[in-house]
């Protein structure tokens, strides 16, 4: 029988009242000073090539951005335990090859194969370094078994100066294949502010997963081998080597420095190839707070299916029969201090029972409650128009039930409404 069965559930959304700000998020960079410092984590040493080439690429966009200054710390061959020793000295040849070429310190990077304790202690260090206003952006473009490891060992109150940057499940943690001893629900309860953006594979990955890419698929690429740039063409060789035409984890340090979750091949030529340091956004359009992101998950528990339906195939559901909720702080960078949105929920209406939704914000009921009653088994989106959210702002999502449904969610996006900022 299940467990959930005779259960009606009712959800509630909140905003709750503004804290301090401990930190602006109009955007760490303003297309000519970056405010804070960079770290960056990588795998490339199994599983897949990709990061041969996402790693010199990334490194690529940060100094054509002029903030590579601001990189203190990049390791790489971060997959544990598995790994193929020759993968790893062909990653170290394009990360070491690009930070040559683009001028880096040496002293920033570090092999988590050869060198696990150095690439932990920068991490700590890095992070125990973070302020107000010198907060640290960490870019993981791996799993989190390295990037955890320094995490833990980093000081408690420094960890909310933290902002750590995924696009996918793969480097949130999560895999059919793999199981990992940590994910991003082992670093996010400690204060990290968890900055999930759109899966870059959709326009930096211009071939599919799982087989070498076609002559045709490299043609968004080819700028890369026709420059005069020696540089870039180290970029081309990198990517060809992988036999596959795909950067997409570069797309996380592109969003970093535009606030642009659409960075393409043609935008990265503008940067790496014409010199062209594109007008970061002032605030995003569009900001989407997964599920499983949320600060606090109180009788709830992630649930990782694979589902293609699902954002980042991750969603959440209540662990057991009786009240639980989603909780976490307005903190997105480039969404300025805050302003006026049309807010979506996504939950699942389930074939049993019904729910009841409603949004709240600072404890104020916003719009109409509405229930999710049509026992579809279908993924659906409410919208509520018009919502005034604030930097620091607490969202909370709470479901009372005592019906079959497990009170699904995936995700809150706040689409902001044209000029509304406040």
């Amino acid at each position: 029988m299940n467990r959930y069965a005779g259960a009606a559930f009712a959800v509630t959304v909140l905003i709750a009242s503004p804290i301090p700000r401990l930190c602006a998020d109009a955007g760490p960079f303003d297309g000519k000073n970056f405010k804070g410092r960079i770290a960056y984590s990588a795998d490339g040493n199994h599983n897949d090539e990709d990061d041969w080439a996402a790693s010199p690429v990334a490194l690529a966009i940060l100094a054509e951005a002029g903030v590579k200054d601001r990189v203190v710390h990049f390791d790489y061959n971060s997959i544990l335990p598995l790994t193929d020793p020759e993968w790893e000295k062909i990653h170290a040849t394009s990360v070491l090859g690009a930070a040559e070429r683009y001028g880096y310190a040496r002293s920033i990077f570090h092999d988590s194969q050869r060198d696990r304790a150095g690439a932990v202690e920068s991490i700590r260090r890095a992070i125990d370094e973070s302020t107000e206003d010198n907060p640290l952006y960490f870019i993981v473009a791996g799993p989190m078994e390295v990037a955890y490891l320094g995490i833990q060992k980093s000081k408690p109150d420094k960890k909310k100066f933290v902002y750590v940057i995924s696009h996918s499940r793969w480097n949130d943690g999560f895999s059919p294949k793999y199981k990992f001893t940590h994910s991003k629900r082992s670093v996010i309860p400690s204060g990290i502010r968890w900055v999930q953006i759109a899966d870059q594979n959709r326009l930096l990955s211009t071939s599919p997963y799982g087989r070498p890419a076609q002559e045709e698929e490299w043609s968004p690429w080819r700028w890369m081998r026709d420059s005069g740039n020696a540089r870039v063409q180290f970029l081309w060789e990198r990517m060809r080597l992988t036999k596959r035409a795909d950067c997409s984890d570069a797309g996380m340090a592109y969003f970093l420095v535009t606030g642009d979750e659409e960075g393409d091949p043609a935008k990265l030529r503008r940067l790496l190839e014409e010199h062209i340091v594109p007008q970061p956004v002032s605030a995003r359009k569009s900001v989407r707070i997964e599920a499983e992101n949320f600060l606090a998950l109180e009788n709830y528990e992630v649930e990782f299916r694979d589902d293609r339906q699902v954002s980042h195939r991750i969603n959440v559901k209540l662990d057991r029969v009786g009240k639980g909720r989603i909780r976490t702080r307005f903190h997105e960078p480039f969404a300025g201090a805050g302003g006026q949105y049309d807010v979506e929920v996504r939950y699942l209406d389930e074939k049993a029972g019904r729910s009841r939704f409603s949004l709240f914000i600072n404890g104020i009921l916003q719009g109409e409650p509405w229930e999710a009653s049509s026992e579809d088994d279908a993924w659906k989106i409410h919208t509520i128009p018009g919502v005034r959210v604030r930097a620091s702002d607490e969202i909370i999502v709470e479901v009372q039930g005592d019906s079959s449904e497990q009170g699904k969610l995936d995700y809150v996006q706040l689409n902001a409404r044209s000029g509304t900022a406040f």
